[in-house]
């Protein structure tokens, strides 16, 4: 028996010389096939009339009324109660910060009434090394050390909670 594409070759009138032999034999000698080839022939005549945009849209129709409609799921997040005042730890801090910053900055004010020597050679290299370079790379690792501390603490157990599911 012919398959189903071999059946749709011979009636677009593109099958080879073989395959319209097997055909015109089956044809000839069973009644199965001649009844498969005349449904088939049937569907394709419909094919044949119907315009393609119409074979579309009644295909996205029947599997638009296939599937069930969901029901749309809501998702709440419950927010921790330290994370309300987290903008106002954060603000507080750094006030305090300034404050002792300034309060620091009043009360170690350099006089004029200090002796200068002249320092060694070595401690001046050694101390200005420490003041240009050690503050900077002090303040460059505190600075990695708090937001590594930030992303642990706070933005991933936030963004673990906040689980987007679509549906």
């Amino acid at each position: 028996m012919l398959t189903d594409e071999q059946i749709f070759d011979i009636l677009d009138g593109c099958a080879d010389a073989e395959v319209l032999q097997q055909h015109t034999y089956l044809l000839a000698n069973s009644g199965v096939y001649q009844q498969y080839f005349k449904e088939l022939e049937s569907i394709h005549l419909d094919l044949a009339q119907m315009p393609l945009e119409h074979t579309s849209v009644s295909f996205t129709e029947n599997v638009l009324a296939a599937t069930p409609v969901a029901k749309p799921k809501v998702i709440s997040v419950k927010k921790k109660d330290w994370s309300r005042k987290l903008p106002y730890i954060f603000f507080g801090t750094m006030v305090a910060i300034l404050v002792v910053s300034v309060i620091i900055a009043i009360f170690y004010q350099p006089t004029s009434a200090t002796v200068q020597q002249e320092p060694n050679i070595l401690i001046k290299e050694l101390s200005d090394l420490f003041s240009k370079y050690f503050t900077q790379l002090g303040i460059l690792l505190n600075l990695i050390v708090m937001l590594a501390l930030f992303d642990k603490k706070i933005l991933r157990p936030y963004f673990k909670q906040r689980r987007i599911s679509l549906g």
